[in-house]
């Protein structure tokens, strides 16, 4: 019997990388390509280090609470999403 890689049970992240990185890469291509690959790198950056080892949300719920008005986003069912 062949044993089943781990990795299907995990969520991968690696689409949302992806999103931060290009959005920035596309918007700010036609002022400065060189500034527009810097400001997507350092977004990357800044969003894996926020999201790794955090519940899917996590940041949703985050910005909630600092005053953002999200309230279609938040799921009610869940109280806390904060380790």
């Amino acid at each position: 019997m062949r044993p089943v890689p781990r990795l299907i049970d995990n969520n991968s992240r690696m689409g949302e990388y992806l999103m931060v990185f290009m959005v920035p890469l596309f918007l700010l291509r036609t002022v400065d390509p060189v500034a527009g690959l810097v400001v997507a790198t350092l977004a990357c950056i800044a969003y894996i280090q926020a999201t790794v080892g955090k519940p899917d949300g996590y940041l949703v719920h985050q910005l909630y609470r600092r005053g953002l008005p999200l309230s279609g986003l938040l799921d009610q069912r869940l109280r806390s999403l904060v380790p």
